[in-house]
């Protein structure tokens, strides 16, 4: 099981997920995701902020979601289908220290090449949403 260089398993994770899994929430989280967060984090050698619950921030739903998360539970209660990658483990939202959303978009457009895997992230939110959705491109830019 690949573990995070640079990210603990809470900052990817809800709490629900950390007390019911523990250490075993690692394996919820593709492991393509999980190196390609660690590339980005060496490569542009700036803090990550993904969740930040556990320090007594307000982000607990920009990794993994779980059916008890609200996101999930309101397009539950809806009655609509929701297959966003982050139910799937496949897909992260994060800011970086110092850094617009849309610099770190052009930033990973730029450095296509070395990425690890293809990626697809989403434009014109104000935040970094990245996923492993397959793609035929190296990096695939959608906007919802």
């Amino acid at each position: 099981m690949y573990k995070c260089k640079y990210f603990k398993i809470e900052e990817l994770v809800s709490k629900a997920v950390l007390d019911k899994y523990g250490d075993h929430s690692w394996s919820f989280i593709d492991v393509r995701l999980l190196k390609t967060l660690d590339f980005l984090r060496e490569q542009l050698d700036k803090s990550i902020t993904i969740n930040n619950w556990k320090w007594g921030g307000h982000l607990s739903q920009r990794g993994l979601r779980e059916n008890t998360c609200e996101i999930v539970k309101k397009k539950t209660s809806l009655n609509r289908i929701y297959l966003s990658g982050h139910v799937q483990g496949i897909a992260a939202d994060f800011d970086v220290k110092g850094m617009s959303a849309e610099e770190v978009r052009q930033w990973i457009i730029k450095n296509q090449d070395s990425l690890p895997y293809s990626v697809r992230l989403e434009g014109k939110v104000s935040w970094v949403h990245l996923d492993m959705r397959e793609t035929s491109k190296k990096v695939y830019v959608f906007n919802v």
